[in-house]
């Protein structure tokens, strides 16, 4: 199977006009649309599959980063990460509703924020964001509300962009804007599901990739994943659950990686979804038809270096396949498993839920508190290799410890 590059610079020119076609438009609001569907990659999910392969073919080693434990950092489940300037930022959403920043050996360095509802204080925070050029950090809160703060902690102020009919999910700043991947609360096919904001005062700027790239789907399913892929030295990358294109935003809103495959989901199969009987909430209609179809979707878990596009997909409601695709030599590999062997010496090991983030070097996987256990129960029956990192440590760590971070280094 190969990998089909394309060169995206030729198309730049012709997809710049058509933006200046639409500025000239009568809408008070920029509305990019894409010129052409041309990606840089594309990549095919219709291969024969491996049964497993190793971690080991694409990283070097594992570093423990076990989590400093006390009463002024206590992290029921980490749902993002970023790590920036030897600094890690966790989001914790559901037990300490929280922004936390840890040094890279592990030790708490402080919280961003607190529960409130006074200046720099925050409700229910969802998603953040890091401006690494000018060292701001934006935190996405219940109603609508962007905070915004030094790395150190200092409140600058609250950003709240003019929504009427849309609900803001995630957000990513890049190159002085703030991109907002939002809901409508009635979603129809000409909704757009990113816009392109003011990082000082939220004014929306241009509105972009309509609901029809996302076969129309706009329920809250998923939404554990990240719809951007923050590549915070880089250009960020953009994908939804039913997209069948990984889209690099920015100035101009590109198609980065097609992803094809006779199994992917279409349009019909979402209205068939909505039109499942029987009582049924979204989510049950989801899992009912997602059960008997193996139809692929969810493209997450991603990483990326010079030579590798790594990512997890989804087919059907419980199989969660791998792909890696080769950029120097057109090659790609489908598997069932990546094997952990960095970690584990068979491949009879748990995974512990995907790459939360990467950057030049390496990436990042969390070893969540719930399965703390189950994972020193591996290393007391020898399945963990002897020479891991902090090995001894993480045996003697208590069950409601924080989680672990494992950072991998690429070959």
């Amino acid at each position: 199977m190969k990998i089909n590059v394309k060169i995206i610079s030729k198309y730049m020119l012709m997809f710049s006009f058509f933006l200046f076609v639409l500025n000239i438009s009568f809408c008070s609001v920029n509305q990019k649309e894409l010129s052409r569907m041309d990606s840089k990659y594309i990549i095919d999910l219709d291969g024969k599959q491996e049964t497993s392969v190793p971690f080991s073919t694409y990283f070097e080693n594992a570093k423990s980063i076990i989590l400093e434990t006390n009463k002024d950092c206590l992290i029921s489940d980490i749902i993002d990460i970023q790590v920036f300037d030897g600094y890690i930022y966790l989001l914790d959403i559901r037990g300490a509703k929280s922004l936390f920043v840890f040094d890279m050996d592990g030790y708490f360095i402080r919280k961003i924020g607190r529960l409130g509802n006074g200046p720099g204080e925050y409700i229910s925070l969802s998603n953040f964001t890091l401006d690494t050029k000018n060292k701001f950090i934006y935190l996405l809160d219940y109603f609508k509300r962007i905070h915004k703060y030094k790395l150190d902690g200092t409140f600058i102020h609250t950003i709240t962009p003019k929504l009427k009919d849309e609900n803001i999910m995630h957000i990513q700043y890049f190159n002085s804007k703030l991109y907002l991947s939002v809901m409508a609360f009635k979603p129809s096919q000409n909704d757009y599901m990113l816009l392109e904001a003011n990082a000082d005062n939220g004014e929306i700027l241009s509105k972009s990739l309509p609901l029809k790239y996302n076969k129309g789907w706009a329920e809250l399913i998923f939404m554990g994943y990240n719809f951007f892929i923050p590549r915070l030295n880089n250009i960020p990358l953009y994908t939804q659950m039913f997209m069948d294109y990984i889209f690099c935003i920015g100035d101009d809103i590109i198609p980065y990686i097609e992803i094809r495959s006779k199994n992917l989901v279409t349009d019909k199969d979402v209205s068939n979804i909505s039109n499942i009987r029987g009582g049924r909430d979204m989510i049950e209609r989801f899992q009912a038809y997602f059960r008997d179809n193996l139809k692929i979707f969810n493209i997450h878990s991603y990483i990326e270096n010079d030579e590798l596009i790594l990512f997890m997909y989804q087919q059907g409601l419980m199989n969660s396949y791998f792909a890696v695709a080769n950029k120097k030599t057109g090659s790609v590999k489908l598997a069932k498993q990546l094997s952990n062997d960095i970690i584990f010496k068979s491949d009879d090991n748990h995974y512990f839920g995907g790459f939360a983030f990467y950057d030049t070097k390496g990436a990042y996987e969390i070893l969540q508190t719930r399965s703390i256990e189950d994972f020193q129960e591996s290393i007391r029956n020898n399945k963990v290799v002897p020479g891991l990192d902090k090995l001894d440590e993480l045996l003697s760590l208590e069950l409601d410890a924080n989680p672990v971070i494992f950072y991998y280094e690429y070959k």
